[in-house]
């Protein structure tokens, strides 16, 4: 039996891409806050804190780099406020906004942002 990629999907239109890398010298739960703050328009300062809506410590760890290697296929989606968030072990991050519902889609498309 052949293995086959996991397809999760979203039922929200995407507002913004993202994309941690370890190179830029911030965690993953950075990129996303400024993805959220984008998201609303308004500054990162002004969201609620996000360890509100997850570990912020258990987000990093399991999406930075390892001696060089990620966690593969690993794929996190969570909600802050009226935003849907997904991260992808690649280090894309898409926010929707879960207010504007659409026909389901695959978070991801397969190629990189």
């Amino acid at each position: 039996m052949e293995q086959g990629e996991l397809t999760i999907y979203r039922s929200c239109m995407p507002v913004v891409d993202a994309q941690y890398s370890p190179e830029s010298g911030r965690s993953p739960a950075e990129v996303i806050i400024d993805a959220l703050a984008e998201a609303g328009g308004v500054d990162p300062l002004e969201l609620p804190p996000l360890y509100e809506f997850v570990d912020g410590d258990a987000l990093n760890s399991l999406f930075e780099e390892h001696d060089g290697a990620n966690n593969g296929d690993a794929l996190l989606s969570f909600r802050v406020e009226n935003w849907n968030v997904f991260i992808r072990a690649d280090g894309r991050i898409r926010v929707c906004d879960g207010t504007r519902p659409t026909d389901p889609e695959p978070v991801f498309e397969s190629t990189p942002i």
